[in-house]
């Protein structure tokens, strides 16, 4: 009898319980889907028709996880402490002298650093494709 049962039940149905502090345990497949570890947070969403979605509250860490940025900030990090020699002030000279010829650049660096920051958004117009 429990065989018929394992073999109708569909994968993707799933099951816990309450206990009587309203605690569950989240079903491995869930676990695995979602990526959980212990101590991870949930978030918890109900929609308007009365359902509820589950997913894994990201972590600290997760946030802006871009392995090419952290390998190249990690390249930048251990050049500066290898060669502290190469650091340069930055100073009016420096940017007179590395951004003469650029176009679009202001022209004295006090100019550049009151420059407002650019939104994601604004970094490809419509002009650029």
């Amino acid at each position: 009898m429990q065989l018929h049962y394992l073999k109708c039940m569909d994968e993707n149905d799933l099951e816990s319980s309450l206990t009587d502090r309203y605690q569950t345990t989240v079903p491995a497949r869930i676990r695995k889907a979602l990526g959980l570890g212990k101590r991870d947070k949930l978030q918890w969403l109900l929609d308007d028709s009365g359902g509820v979605r589950l997913s894994r509250k990201p972590r600290p860490e997760d946030e802006h996880n871009d392995p090419i940025l952290d390998a190249w900030l990690g390249f930048i990090e251990r050049d500066i402490f290898e060669h502290p020699e190469r650091l340069v002030p930055l100073d009016e000279a420096w940017y007179q002298a590395t951004s003469a010829g650029l176009s679009g650049m202001p022209a004295t660096l006090a100019e550049f650093i009151a420059m407002p920051l650019i939104d994601d958004n604004e970094l490809l117009g419509e002009d650029d494709f």
